[in-house]
């Protein structure tokens, strides 16, 4: 299916397929919420062994539930974590006051999911304006909540939120509304984005071209206006509030390497052959891999209407800016060697990885269009195949990354921790074993401070353990009425 629009006019003129007559409303809705439940169900079963219904991700537990615990509301809502506000991790983990114990760990990962799904679902409304085939259309959606890449570490990870939360701000700065009420609606998520992350800048400058454009550009400032104010916030609270820290030097040499292996080769062979690739081939089929790429990418541009090409190449920019930027503010020590290679750290190609295939879809997108299917049947067969291609292409890795251990695949287990932590209980305090105190639990002026339990609390270890005879840096206290039925 093919929506021919008038590529060279702006943003407004490029949209959706006009409505069939006697359309009804309920059933884009039905379509809309049973892409929701399977998106969001498709996220928690991913992975083998235990999945993230059952395995509480670090700071998710750590840090936003031990803190909506001990907390009220409006104190946690602004408390800024790692020198930055971190807003819907913090909106989402504040219910858990309120939940039974047992549900914690279901409650974190499935409103995780499902915030990625409702990302997924923008993206797809958001996309028919800039691309003209259904297949692009559906790529770019499925590729939100299952990007191959993407369920190593972030998967039902509110923490992890941000990432795709930038992505959403891509789109809405890009696709600017024309109705006041569509801007209001954007502008509650760039600032949703930008308070949960102030890489989110980033993305900003698409801003520019989404104003461009549009016919109505006064109103499509509406938007970016209120990111620059939610980006000055956290602007405030980062000089004001955070202590430096990087994790290890940063080689600025080292970022476009970094971007070729763990972006671009990773797009091609997707992470679970990433290791077997670059171990044994080292950074030659890096930058083989990588002219490979960049001379397809020039083909497309160059055949690409000027429109398309426009935000293909903002794509591409913002792609490699989060990348180096990222890591460069976390330092690039250890991704390189490959005698240590893994996949740690995956969650910083999360947001270049979206936005390398956003440019590649748009640009294989054009191709399919210029076939003109509405010319020739052998039009529509090879646009149809390039969707196919790209498909499976992108079918092929997620399938082979799905059964791919994840951080969380070896547990710990909530259930079976809430079981352990019962029977620790039951026990006189006399008679329990000393609780061991999470490093990264609670705050303390600018920086983390670990909760030392009570006499009559017990600490539950999440995800992940730390090895034998290291300290405990992520856990839950609790206290054993909450554990006693």
């Amino acid at each position: 299916m093919i929506v021919q629009p008038d590529v060279a006019g702006p943003i407004d003129d490029v949209g959706s397929p006009p409505a069939e007559p006697g359309r009804r409303p309920w059933r884009t809705g039905a379509w809309c919420a049973a892409w929701l439940l399977a998106a969001t169900w498709l996220q928690l079963i991913r992975g083998p062994g235990h999945r993230a219904p059952d395995v509480p991700w670090a700071e998710d537990a750590s840090v936003f539930v031990n803190q909506a615990l001990r907390h009220s509301f409006w104190d946690n809502l602004f408390a800024q974590h790692a020198g930055y506000l971190q807003v819907v991790a913090r909106l989402l983990a504040q219910p858990v006051r309120h939940l039974p114990v047992e549900w914690f760990a279901v409650w974190l990962a499935l409103s995780a999911a499902f915030v990625v799904a409702l990302v997924s679902l923008l993206v797809w409304f958001l996309s028919g304006k800039v691309v003209q085939t259904l297949w692009a259309r559906a790529l770019l959606t499925a590729l939100v909540p299952l990007l191959p890449q993407a369920g190593f570490e972030v998967n039902g990870a509110i923490c992890d939120l941000h990432w795709h939360l930038a992505y959403a701000a891509f789109w809405v700065l890009l696709v600017p509304s024309k109705s006041l009420r569509g801007q209001i609606g954007a502008a509650a998520v760039v600032v949703l984005a930008a308070l949960s992350d102030p890489l989110t800048a980033l993305v900003l400058p698409i801003a520019i071209v989404g104003v461009l454009r549009t016919s109505r550009r006064r109103l499509a400032l509406l938007a970016p206006a209120a990111m620059c104010a939610a980006l000055a916030v956290q602007a405030w609270v980062h000089f004001t509030q955070s202590v430096p820290f990087r994790a290890s030097p940063t080689n600025v040499w080292d970022l476009p390497k970094i971007y070729g292996l763990r972006v671009v080769l990773s797009a091609v062979v997707g992470d679970r052959e990433l290791t077997s690739v670059y171990v044994p081939l080292g950074l030659p089929i890096v930058v083989a891999v990588c002219v490979l790429v960049l001379a397809g990418l020039a083909v497309l541009l160059r055949v690409a209407a000027r429109p398309a090409r426009v935000v293909a190449v903002a794509s591409l920019l913002a792609s490699v800016a989060y990348l180096f930027v990222s890591v460069g503010l976390r330092g690039t020590g250890g991704v390189l060697p490959r005698e240590s290679f893994g996949l740690g750290d995956s969650r910083y190609t999360i947001v270049p990885l979206l936005l390398l295939w956003t440019a590649v879809i748009v640009l294989l997108d054009q191709a399919a269009a210029r076939s003109d299917p509405a010319r020739n049947a052998r039009g529509a067969g090879t646009s149809a195949l390039i969707g196919i291609v790209t498909a499976a292409f992108l079918g092929i890795q997620l399938l082979s990354d799905w059964t791919l251990p994840t951080v969380r695949s070896f547990g710990p287990s909530w259930s079976a921790s809430l079981r352990s932590a019962e029977a620790v209980c039951e026990k006189p305090p006399a008679e329990r074993a000393p609780q061991p105190a999470p490093l990264v639990a609670e705050r303390h002026g600018k920086t983390s401070a670990p909760i030392f339990p009570g006499p009559d609390d017990v600490t539950i270890v999440v995800a992940p353990e730390p090895p034998p005879g290291e300290p405990l840096l992520f856990g839950v206290v609790l206290p054993c009425s909450a554990l006693r039925k």
